[in-house]
């Protein structure tokens, strides 16, 4: 070996050492992003940067990723990530509010049960969270788009399986502005529909000729999105990035930092009234008193959940806020480029993370089943409201809320994450050679205290508690609240501490003939898991019930009153888990190039996704805390996908075009635990009703276009996702079939034409077809419209309108099914609805 070859080794490994401060992503040879505009860019020219390694560009890459950047998300508004990730194909995210808890499908890989399966979301090449479906912690209650993101970039299926981590469907990767530049922005914006305001800025300035800065957030508060009547809205996130670069264009050393509070509320689910007829549902509208466009369970007449402390055992409450989270973080990159075609690539990231979930879901029942039913050991004669402008009165509504209010205190959530690589390229006669050998490392806290509580509302007025009485006009309920830590049965009441850690060697090849290019990469992840819980004791298939005494006021006399009702500890048996285990996930990718904006590939994956908390309290472990033979086949899913596509840009009369095209064929099994009534079948008296096992094998084929036009002042981002998405349960003797809330065909396109300086409009749709529920009727699918315009009187001041649903549709996006027939075909369902019409105004001063 020449010395030059072997001081150059040795100053990786001295770097590598060294820089704990360096830890490692792909993102990290990404040129400095450039400064966003109206029109889509052409992305195709861009690096690939995201669940990848090299040079080479989106074009001339044998994977599936795509790119939206700051300009076209402005333009689109999305009220949460899920509206967000619909301005890529191959994503189907559900409806999920500005809180998060959104479902992400992605190219017919299902949402099972809750969260982001198959999906990561990164922040600069790092995950915020190591699994997408933390029970109570999805992956969209941490990332946030904010006023530094430059672009979103999305790699489905691919090396999203070797070069990340529990993300065999997709990485989306939140791409900061890094760039050299000088100046930005201080906005701010009012919504004239409903009571929010947010204040936000960006800045970029150089510090000296080898060192500059970007920093960027917001400031929001307000009633929110339903009209909740009270300062349910209430965050702030800053984040930014200092850049120091070295001597002779060697490389960067970057930090990152973020600061986030956030308070929003989240989807709890809505009702809609329509007809069930053969299966199919039609006639939707919202339900006499309950629009589910605006109004939610958040109400000034129901501000708070109440429930039994762990610790104290006695009554506490907290307030009913949403979605809550705090987080903290600092980012070291370092990007190191050495003679000989050697790079060292290290990124690194510690977060301290912790919040809340604070939230009363919604489902219906008829009230004429509640009346004369037995509540805590007495008959229901009455039902009454128990505030609002009606108190004391008897319900008057055919139906009402009879889902749960459940608080989960997210003790800890925090990680620290590494990823390593090392990268040589350079010529292997007449082959051109990209190899990298890298390791990532992970370790995950989950702390959670879970209190599920059984509680009743109404629909009108919004959310009032209904109070349960007896024949004597003695309160069965306190507040609403009918129990506390067991609306779930025995399952619920659970504390819980783990820590989970995976490290992952990866290798990946990339060899370059010509007009040919061949790629492989292999990853080896070895997962563990320790920690321990505690559920509720089970005696003889349920739990041990304690009762609690509480002064309450009777809403019909104004009198104090002595309630006394049940509720569940943590008070079970110690669950410890303490095990390994290893997964091998590969990739092999192909890719022709016939022209020099023409790109054919096909590739197949194997990706793995592993089971974390969702592992817990359900018989997968020995005593000593290992797998037994149930939980190492549940531990973790295989996905294996097959692709063929190809990109291709160019002119066409006077027009630039960017064209991506993937067809695909997947196929994998699914195991996790479920505690959704929605999901889980009822088990007449099974004290654990409402929770279940998921274990399904799926089967998917389609294909997924995404394509830009510009011209002139014009320009266009489509992207198509069709889906031919089938499920077998595993029952004995069942059979693939539709697989439920899979739309056959989803789609966004948004267009924007700039008339001169002075004004641009623009206009979006973004829509589905028909999906199936649980239960197998089809519902009818939908789509939302968009529009914005924006004025320049002045140089530097930008005026702005924004319409989120222009025509103020009711229109089921996400998840539904039908809660109970109300006779002559006629129904109430519950849905994830769409917002309705909303109008954002917002004014913009650059500098």
């Amino acid at each position: 070996m020449k010395p030059s070859v072997i001081q150059s080794c040795a100053s990786v490994l001295a770097l590598a050492v060294a820089g704990l401060a360096a830890p490692v992503h792909a993102q990290s040879a990404a040129p400095a992003a450039a400064a966003a505009t109206d029109a889509p860019a052409d992305t195709l020219s861009e690096i690939v940067v995201t669940a990848s390694t090299g040079t080479k560009s989106k074009l001339d890459s044998s994977v599936s990723i795509s790119s939206v950047d700051a300009a076209i998300i402005n333009n689109f508004r999305p009220m949460s990530e899920g509206d967000l990730l619909r301005l890529l194909p191959g994503l189907q995210p559900n409806v999920s509010g500005p809180g998060g808890n959104g479902n992400f499908a992605v190219r017919g890989l299902p949402v099972a049960t809750g969260g982001a399966t198959f999906v990561q979301l990164q922040e600069d090449g790092l995950p915020t969270v190591l699994f997408g479906d933390i029970q109570f912690g999805n992956n969209d209650y941490w990332t946030k788009s904010s006023p530094i993101d430059a672009r979103v970039d999305a790699i489905r299926g691919g090396t999203a399986a070797t070069l990340a981590s529990q993300a065999p469907g997709a990485v989306i990767n939140y791409i900061s502005k890094t760039d050299r530049s000088e100046g930005g922005y201080i906005q701010v914006e009012r919504n004239l529909s409903y009571d929010y305001t947010r204040a936000s800025f960006r800045f970029s300035a150089g510090i000296d000729d080898k060192t500059h800065l970007n920093i960027g957030g917001y400031y929001g508060a307000g009633d929110g999105p339903w009209h909740s009547g009270y300062n349910l809205s209430k965050s702030y996130l800053i984040k930014g990035n200092v850049t120091r670069e070295f001597d002779d264009n060697r490389g960067f050393f970057r930090l990152y930092f973020k600061a986030q509070d956030t308070q929003e509320p989240n989807t709890q689910g809505g009702i809609a009234c329509g007809n069930l007829s053969g299966g199919k549902v039609s006639g939707l509208s919202a339900c006499p008193g309950f629009d589910p466009r605006r109004a939610s369970n958040f109400s000034v007449y129901n501000t708070n959940i109440n429930y039994v402390d762990f610790d104290s055992r006695g009554l506490a409450s907290t307030p009913l806020n949403g979605i809550t989270t705090k987080a903290q973080s600092l980012q070291a990159q370092l990007h190191y480029k050495f003679d000989n075609g050697i790079t060292v690539d290290n990124n690194a990231r510690y977060t301290s993370m912790s919040g809340g979930f604070s939230s009363n879901f919604l489902s219906v029942a008829p009230l004429s089943g509640l009346i004369g039913s037995t509540k805590n050991g007495k008959t229901v004669a009455r039902a009454v409201y128990g505030a609002g402008p009606d108190k004391g009165k008897d319900v008057a509504e055919a139906f009402y809320n009879n889902n749960v209010s459940v608080y989960t205190r997210i003790r800890d959530v925090g990680s620290f994450v590494n990823d390593a690589k090392l990268n040589w390229q350079g010529d292997l006669g007449a082959v051109k050679a990209n190899l990298t050998a890298g390791w990532f490392y992970m370790n995950q806290k989950i702390a959670m205290d879970w209190h599920p509580n059984q509680f009743n509302a109404s629909l009108t007025p919004a959310a009032a508690p209904i109070d349960l009485l007896d024949s004597a006009g003695n309160l069965l309920s306190a507040n609403g609240f009918t129990g506390y830590n067991n609306n779930w049965g025995g399952c619920c009441a659970r504390t819980y501490d783990y820590t989970f850690t995976d490290n992952a060697p990866y290798a990946d090849f990339i060899f370059d003939v010509g007009k040919f290019e061949l790629d492989a990469s292999v990853r080896h992840d070895i997962n563990k898991g320790s920690g321990s819980g505690i559920n509720a004791n089970p005696v003889t298939g349920d739990a041990v019930t304690n009762f609690i005494t509480t002064n309450a006021v009777n809403p019909v006399t104004g009198a104090s009153q002595s309630v006394t009702l049940p509720y569940y500890l943590p008070d079970g048996a110690r669950e410890n888990i303490n095990y390994t285990k290893q997964t091998t996930s590969w990739s092999v990718g192909a890719s022709f190039k016939p022209a020099d904006n023409l790109n054919l590939f096909v590739r197949a994956s194997k990706g793995v996704r592993a089971n974390a908390d969702r592992l817990t309290f359900n018989g997968y472990f020995n005593a000593n805390g290992t797998l037994n033979d149930k939980g190492n086949a549940a531990v973790s899913n295989n996905v294996y996908q097959y692709e063929i596509g190809l990109k291709n840009r160019g002119d066409i009369g006077g027009a630039r075009y960017t064209v991506e095209l993937t067809a695909y064929h997947s196929h994998f099994n699914i195991t996790t635990y479920e505690l959704s009534q929605t999901i889980c079948p009822i088990v007449t008296g099974s004290p654990t009703t409402f929770t279940c096992i998921v274990s399904d094998k799926y089967k998917t084929t389609g294909a997924e276009f995404y394509g830009t036009l510009s011209a002139g002042g014009f320009s266009l981002l489509a992207n198509m996702t069709y889906n031919k998405s089938k499920k077998q349960p595993s029952a004995p003797g069942s059979v693939f079939s539709r697989s439920n809330n899979i739309p056959d065909l989803s789609y966004t396109f948004a267009a924007n034409y700039d008339f001169s300086d002075l004004v641009s409009l623009g206009a979006n749709i973004t829509g589905v077809t028909s999906t199936l529920d649980g239960a197998g009727n089809e519902w009818p699918g939908g789509s939302v419209v968009g529009a914005n315009i924006k004025v320049r009187p002045l140089k530097n001041l930008e005026l702005g309108l924004n319409a989120y649903n222009l025509f103020d549709k009711l229109t089921p996006l996400g998840p539904a099914g039908t809660d109970f027939n109300a006779g002559g075909g006629k129904f109430v369902g519950g849905i994830s609805p769409v917002l309705g019409r909303n109008i954002n105004a917002s004014v913009r001063f650059s500098f």
